[in-house]
């Protein structure tokens, strides 16, 4: 069913939210205050544009915030996120509010304060999300991309098919059948431009990107069996000590890995040292040569995290250059996507793009827990809780009428992780987790709700 959905903000959470949305059939009505950015979006998007702050009552009355079926405050202020949602429920009574915050105390207290307003309001992060994307890379030498699912229980890891894999130029049926204990399933495919689910018949090429769904225990037997050699990065050097960047080395000294974090700011590189004892903290500019040497980046892993998508370009190219064992970095805009793919850099993450998939989880019905998009919105993840009265139950999976382009790729059976064939049964209480094609994403949602 659609949606009446009003965005405040047309950063790229808000651009590519509307984009996404619209295409899917939804009322979208959005509120952007810089004249130039609405006329932008208006003329790339079917959609209402008003002109305006996002916190006055006049524009959000224009917008008919009172027929509004979410709200979605993403603009690049917390305070005017909360200020927001604040009065879209107190004022106008909208059920389902989403912040962007990007203070850790704003998100830890949302709840509290949101209880005291109508409705149900939720908070994201970009930045909490592309910590953690980072942080699950960390975890899988030799992946592109990480995404973690079912509380952690299940992966969705893509690795670049390389030169001299065993399994190029073979059907994925022949694969199954010569590995018959494999415990992972190959559930997307990215080749050029063009991204897809595949069938038995559908064969490996050199240079795809293979999205495979597995248990984080055993995700390293997809990396030999691809032909990867083994790895043991122990030494991360992290370019950036902003809110990402301090995410992203707790995690890594989680791991037990050997941190070196860079940081432009004197002041703020000595801060860093008392905040992160464990780590060695140095002051420098990270698009200089000698810096990166002096932090020991040959061989490590070395990950861009400054707020400037330029500045973290630029060292990641230097990094690899300089030896860097596996580069990772962080970029805003799929274009710059594109770009560090053609550059070589081993994996990049996108803070806001990769929260649009948390946003999506709140238009896609009740029965859908939580959505990952892969790279460029072309693949879309998702988990989805499974009840007597769902069409996914009871019945062997090769029975069931999916809408096409709809793959089930993995289930969670109580506490076990199951990789699924034409005769699993789904049982109720269950969670699937299944991959889509954007096209089909819509008609997923409306198939489980």
């Amino acid at each position: 069913m659609a949606k009446r959905i009003v965005i405040v903000g047309a950063g790229v959470v808000g651009h590519t939210s509307a984009q996404r949305l619209s295409a899917e059939g939804h009322d979208v009505v959005l509120i952007e205050r810089d004249e130039g950015a609405a006329a932008e979006i208006l003329e790339k998007l079917d959609i209402q544009v008003v002109v305006g702050n996002g916190c006055s009552l006049a524009v959000l009355r224009e917008a008919e915030l009172e027929r509004a079926d979410l709200l979605l405050a993403v603009t690049n202020s917390d305070e005017v996120n909360m200020i927001t949602a604040l009065i879209a429920g107190s004022q106008f009574r909208v059920e389902t509010k989403v912040v962007r915050l990007r203070s850790q105390e704003y998100l830890d207290n949302i709840s509290e304060l949101a209880a005291l307003w109508h409705g149900r309001t939720y908070g994201i992060s970009p930045d909490r999300v592309a910590a953690e994307r980072i942080a699950a890379l960390l975890g899988v030498p030799h992946a592109v991309d990480v995404a973690e699912l079912l509380e952690h229980r299940l992966q969705v890891t893509g690795f670049r098919v390389p030169r001299g894999c065993p399994i190029a130029g073979r059907t994925l049926a022949d694969v199954r059948r010569d590995n018959p204990e494999a415990s992972f399933l190959l559930a997307a495919i990215y080749r050029g431009d063009e991204a897809f689910l595949p069938r038995g018949d559908t064969r490996l090429c050199v240079d795809d990107v293979a999205y495979f769904t597995v248990r984080p225990s055993e995700a390293q037997q997809i990396a030999r069996l691809l032909g990867y050699p083994e790895v043991r990065a122990d030494r991360i050097v992290i370019g950036g000590g902003g809110h990402i960047g301090r995410l992203v080395a707790r995690a890594a000294l989680e791991r037990g890995l050997r941190v070196v974090l860079l940081r432009r700011d004197r002041a703020e590189a000595e801060r860093l040292a008392v905040e992160l004892p464990r780590a060695l903290v140095l002051s420098g500019d990270i698009t200089r040569e000698e810096i990166l040497l002096e932090a020991g980046v040959e061989g490590a892993t070395f990950v861009a995290v400054t707020n400037s998508q330029e500045v973290n370009l630029l060292s990641s190219v230097q990094a690899r250059q300089l030896g860097a064992e596996r580069v990772i970095t962080l970029v805003d805009s799929a274009t710059y996507v594109g770009l560090a793919q053609a550059a070589g850099i081993h994996a990049s993450v996108s803070p806001r793009l990769a929260s649009v998939g948390e946003i999506l989880k709140f238009v896609r019905g009740l029965h859908v827990e939580e959505v990952q998009s892969l790279p460029f919105e072309k693949i879309e993840v998702s988990t989805v809780d499974v009840d007597e009265r769902s069409p996914l139950a009871g019945r062997p999976l090769r029975d069931l009428q999916l809408p096409r382009g709809v793959l089930i790729a993995a289930v969670l059976d109580g506490d076990r992780v199951i990789v699924p064939d034409g005769e699993t049964v789904i049982r109720s209480g269950s969670k699937a987790v299944l991959f889509s094609t954007a096209a089909s994403a819509a008609r997923l949602a409306r198939f489980v709700d």
